[in-house]
C-alpha cells in the first residue's frame, strides 16, 4: 500500500539487493528487444531453489534501510509467483522488513516488460536496477533510475540513469533531486 506522504522507490532484488549466483551477473542486454516473447522452460519452475542460500548485496541491507525511514520501499522483482514465499522470507530475514513485494505473475512477459509495466502502475520516482536494458526502458518512464554499477552495465549512460555501486548512494542524490526548487 503506497504512503501518500513519502516518494516511492522501486527497488529490483537479483544484482540491487541480492547477490547474484555465484556472485556472476551476465549479459550485457545490449540488442534486446521490448516485444520478444517472454519463455517458460526449467529455469521459470525452478526459481524456488534457484534463490535459497543468496546473501545480500554489499550495503544493501543498511542501504535499504536508511532509505526506507524516508521512502515508501517496494520490491518489484521478476521473479516468478512460485519464488513468491522464498523471496519474502529472504526480505523480512536480510532487510529486517517485508516490504511490498511485486512478483511476475507468468513467463509470457520479460524481465523488462513486467517491470515496466509493473513500475509504472506504482508510479515511483526512482527504480534500482542492475539490468542496463530495464533501466534503460524505466528511464523513459520515470524520473529517476539508479543503477548498481556492474560490468555488463558500463555501456549505459543516461540524462536520468545515476550509478551507483551501493544502494546507500543514492540518498544525498534523491535529496537533491526531490529538493524544492527557489521559485
Amino acid at each position: 500500500m503506497a504512503d501518500e506522504a513519502r516518494p516511492v522507490l522501486t527497488f529490483d532484488m537479483d544484482g540491487v539487493l541480492c547477490r547474484p549466483p555465484f556472485g556472476i551477473n551476465p549479459g550485457s542486454g545490449k540488442n534486446k528487444r521490448r516485444d520478444t516473447a517472454g519463455k517458460g522452460g526449467i529455469m521459470w519452475h525452478s526459481e524456488r531453489v534457484r534463490y535459497l542460500w543468496r546473501k545480500p548485496m554489499p550495503g544493501a541491507v543498511t542501504g535499504f534501510q536508511a532509505l526506507a525511514a524516508t521512502y515508501d520501499c517496494h520490491v518489484v522483482t521478476a521473479r516468478g509467483e512460485g519464488a513468491r514465499g522464498v523471496a519474502a522470507n529472504w526480505l523480512k530475514r536480510y532487510l529486517g522488513v517485508a516490504p511490498d513485494l511485486y512478483v511476475r505473475p507468468h513467463w509470457r512477459e520479460t524481465s523488462a516488460q513486467y517491470k515496466a509495466r509493473q513500475v509504472v502502475a506504482l508510479n515511483p520516482f526512482a527504480h534500482f536496477e542492475d539490468d542496463p536494458f530495464t533501466a534503460q526502458w524505466l528511464s523513459e518512464l520515470i524520473p529517476a533510475v539508479f543503477l548498481i554499477d556492474w560490468p555488463r552495465n558500463r555501456w549505459l549512460e543516461g540524462a536520468n540513469i545515476y550509478r551507483i555501486r551501493e544502494i546507500g548512494e543514492a540518498a544525498p542524490v534523491l535529496a537533491k533531486l526531490l529538493a524544492p526548487r527557489p521559485a
